[in-house]
């Protein structure tokens, strides 16, 4: 009989120990995805760029080079873009400066434009590169500086149709000046 009882209270510790004793279910940990969530959600949202008008503008540039006792020197770029859309002319020549014998220098004349119609305005982002090599000598000799290197960009706001002069840049080395004139025009 004690035995049997033993058997018994042996019987019933087990039967109540081992759900006691069974791990309590944990819960999972939460994925990675929604741990990257908060620090997706604390990042600025992409903003789409609106889709432009259905129309064209023409960019009229004008690059006014003016020297000292000699007659100034035009060159016009004429691109058409679409409402905000990007455009660009490359136009390089190779030239030898002066009366030097080889040493021929890329010659640059670069317009790049992002015009944006807004009402009878136009926003323009324009870049550009201009270039200019002399090569005749001055009196014979060959000059020591003959070349002039001007990069600009600008962000303006024009008036449909009315040139302006947007910028006027000065030859370190002599009474040179570079003047830039733009007209954009929408085109319906």
């Amino acid at each position: 009989m004690r035995t049997t009882t033993l058997a018994l209270l042996a019987a019933v510790l087990t039967a109540t120990a081992l759900p006691a004793q069974e791990p309590q279910p944990r819960p999972s940990p939460k994925p990675a995805a929604d741990k990257a969530a908060p620090a997706a959600e604390a990042k600025p949202e992409k903003v789409s760029r609106q889709p432009g008008q259905l129309a064209n503008i023409r960019i009229d540039v004008r690059i006014v080079d003016e020297r000292g006792g000699q007659p100034a020197m035009t060159k016009a770029v004429s691109l058409t873009v679409a409402d905000r859309r990007n455009g660009f002319i490359r136009s390089n020549a190779e030239a030898r400066p002066g009366a030097t014998p080889g040493n021929f220098q890329s010659i640059p004349l670069h317009v790049d434009a992002n015009p944006e119609i807004e009402g009878s305005h136009i926003r323009l982002a324009l870049g550009i590169e201009y270039n200019f090599v002399d090569t005749t000598p001055a009196g014979g000799e060959t000059k020591q500086y003959p070349k002039l290197e001007i990069k600009q960009r600008l962000n303006l706001v024009l008036d449909d149709g009315k040139m302006m002069r947007v910028a006027q840049s000065a030859d370190p080395l002599s009474d040179r000046r570079v003047s830039l004139e733009l007209t954009a025009t929408v085109l319906r």
